[in-house]
């Protein structure tokens, strides 16, 4: 994977149920990534980069939007229920 940090990192998509996620994958691989759950109607866009970035330095971080929220997509608007449980 290239090197890539909070703002350089391309937006990919992956599909499970039916449900488009949009995600962002930046930092040191070869461990565990953090994943980076937002709060219920927030984006992969709202982390500071600061932080992100700080992480990314010694592990692989993976940003997304849950299902419904800005580039993912969802059949209908979900409670916040479905939202964890789409996670």
């Amino acid at each position: 994977m290239a090197t890539h940090t909070h703002q350089t990192a391309p937006t990919q998509f992956v599909e499970a149920k039916g449900i488009r996620f949009a995600y962002r994958r930046f930092g040191k691989t070869g461990g565990v990534p953090l994943v980076f759950n937002m709060h219920f109607t927030g984006t992969m866009d709202h982390w500071d980069l600061l932080v992100t970035d700080g992480f990314a330095k010694d592990r692989e971080v993976i940003l997304f939007d849950n299902a419904g929220i800005s580039a993912s997509s969802s059949p209908h608007r979900r409670p916040a229920r479905q939202l964890a449980a789409a996670i």
